[in-house]
């Protein structure tokens, strides 16, 4: 007698599967909320999936029902929702790279006790995904999500300096082109500048920028192919949180580098810690 579970298995592996009609064409409407990266009305998601009105509109009846879209209530307009975030969230955080960041980050936290965040580069730029508060409260209204300026912040700047620039060029030029003319050009020329003294010295940092009376450094986490993976920020008040290249922050942002380089270092070639983090 074959059990049900066998069954299962089997259908699992069969090259032919059955599926639901259904959940595929809300994956497909959801696919193209993202792509869009910003909310949509439902008319354009109809337009992009090439579904009539009235069909789009009972998909996202459930969808935003399950919490995988959210509705604005003014503009009516749709946005990923809270169970699509913490789906994604949830993802982030099962890259091997991004939990061994996140537990030195906890424990830089623990032993500093000033604030600590972790953040990649995703979609829409340098992207934080842990924040960990400091000890002595510090308001910055950042937040896990929260996307962070390539040009006022230490850990925009860390990875405006480590990545390809093309990669960072369509967002760079944004903040840059709010400068015109001779400006522009000035402020391109020092941020060239700035970005290669943040390789040189292994460490980004800012003062009072981008929130007044706050004071951040970011350090680089490279991936078994020395590529930047994360950023780790350490932040504090001013006057309170030493920024020097040469003060205990630094050094304990350092200290993590190595103890970071040196597992990667101990694992074996292929595992799966060397997967790029993409997002």
């Amino acid at each position: 007698m074959v059990r049900p579970a066998s069954v299962a298995a089997s259908a699992m592996t069969s090259g032919k599967q059955r599926g639901i009609r259904a959940m595929e064409v809300g994956g497909e409407l959801l696919r193209h909320l993202a792509d869009a990266g910003r909310p949509v009305s439902m008319a354009e998601l109809s337009e992009a999936a090439r579904l009539p009105l009235n069909q789009v509109f009972t998909y996202v009846v459930s969808l935003t029902r399950t919490g995988l879209v959210r509705r604005d209530t003014v503009t009516h307009r749709l946005e990923p929702g809270p169970l699509l975030l913490s789906l994604g969230l949830h993802a982030i955080a099962l890259h091997p790279m991004i939990r061994l960041a996140c537990d030195r980050a906890t424990a830089l936290a623990a032993t500093t006790r000033f604030g600590v965040f972790v953040s990649l580069w995703a979609d829409r730029g340098p992207t934080l995904v842990k924040y960990l508060s400091a000890d002595t409260y510090v308001h910055t209204g950042l937040h896990v999500g929260s996307v962070m300026s390539l040009t006022q912040s230490s850990t925009g700047r860390l990875f405006a300096a480590y990545l390809p620039r093309e990669r960072v060029a369509p967002f760079l030029d944004v903040e840059i082109d709010r400068h015109g003319g001779a400006a522009r050009r000035k402020l391109s020329d020092e941020f060239d500048a700035m970005c290669a003294d943040i390789r040189t010295q292994g460490l980004a940092r800012t003062q009072g920028l981008p929130i007044p009376g706050v004071d951040s450094m970011s350090a680089p986490i490279f991936d078994g192919e020395g590529q930047l993976a994360v950023g780790i920020t350490m932040f504090g008040r001013t006057g309170e949180i030493d920024i020097a290249f040469d003060g205990a922050p630094a050094h304990a942002l350092r200290a993590l580098q190595d103890a970071s380089h040196a597992a990667v270092e101990r694992r074996p070639a292929g595992s799966p810690e060397d997967r790029a983090v993409v997002f």
